[in-house]
């Protein structure tokens, strides 16, 4: 029992770790991901329709 609750332990940290470092530096955002000739999107603020 003491394995087990060692290894979700650690489990935990590790994924909250990955989160960290994922979130962190190897996101971007879709307007500058996706710049190709099929696919070409400008910053989202001025595409947006305003009534």
């Amino acid at each position: 029992m003491k394995a087990f609750a060692a290894a979700v332990i650690f489990a935990g940290i590790v994924a909250f770790g990955a989160s960290m470092v994922l979130n962190g530096s190897y996101q971007t955002p879709s307007f500058s991901a996706f710049t190709t000739e099929g696919a070409r999107l400008t910053d989202p603020g001025s595409n947006l329709l305003t009534y």
